[in-house]
């Protein structure tokens, strides 16, 4: 049997293709899209800055309206005050000058008193009379009265007088109180035991106690805050 005598068949091997080859994103495709980051990192960073600059603002300008409506509402406060107080002066004005008149209102003026009293007994024709004004004592109030820098005060008086009749004593009191805040105490009458030489009617002897009152600002001692001991 005859072989064929062709030659073997040579296999074509060529050259291995080389694997494709990876792109990285820092390396192949960052640098095309750096220059836009760059500039989007630059936004933000300004609109950081920006929202940042808006809010201390805002903040600040929420600061001074609430610090100035405080002081609106101190300065209405005060006005309102200040419009009390002048209604309260137009309305008590002339009670608080009519007891300044009348001795109530201030220091005590004891020289004016004793005028006062030689008046009366010239005027109504008052037996001789003796009287004493003991020194001024101050007038414990209630603590829940309100009364500020000022207090009241008050002074006895005591009168010894003969008297042809009650109407005497009577006359004397009332005009005391016309000029000041004169509070009768206690009051004692008697008939008098002394024998007149002029035949006049039967004397009265009365001894009556009063309290002169008067309101005036405390002492700057008594104002100020006791001291501390350590």
């Amino acid at each position: 049997m005859a072989q064929s005598s062709q030659p073997p068949a040579k296999l074509n091997i060529g050259t291995a293709k080389e694997p494709p080859k990876l792109r990285g994103f820092m390396h192949d495709d960052f640098p095309i899209i750096r220059q836009a980051c760059i500039r989007l990192g630059l936004c933000l960073a300004f609109a950081t800055l920006l929202i940042g600059g808006t809010h201390f603002f805002y903040l600040q300008q929420n600061e001074l309206q609430l610090q100035a409506q405080t002081e609106l509402s101190q300065a209405q406060g005060k006005y309102t005050y200040a419009t009390n107080e002048k209604n309260d002066i137009r309305e008590f004005q002339p009670a608080y000058i009519q007891l300044v008149e009348r001795g109530f209102v201030g220091e005590e003026k004891r020289l004016d008193v004793v005028e006062l009293i030689q008046t009366i007994q010239a005027k109504y024709r008052l037996l001789p009379m003796s009287y004493e004004i003991f020194p001024q004592q101050t007038v414990a109030l209630d603590p829940a009265t309100p009364s500020g820098e000022l207090e009241l005060r008050a002074s006895k008086l005591v009168f010894k007088m003969n008297l042809l009749h009650e109407m005497d004593m009577l006359n004397l009191f009332k005009s005391l109180r016309e000029r000041g805040q004169f509070i009768n105490q206690s009051c004692a009458v008697k008939t008098s035991n002394a024998v007149s030489a002029n035949l006049l009617p039967n004397q009265l002897e009365a001894e009556c106690s009063l309290q002169w009152v008067t309101m005036s600002r405390r002492v700057a001692a008594d104002l100020a805050p006791p001291a501390q001991t350590q």
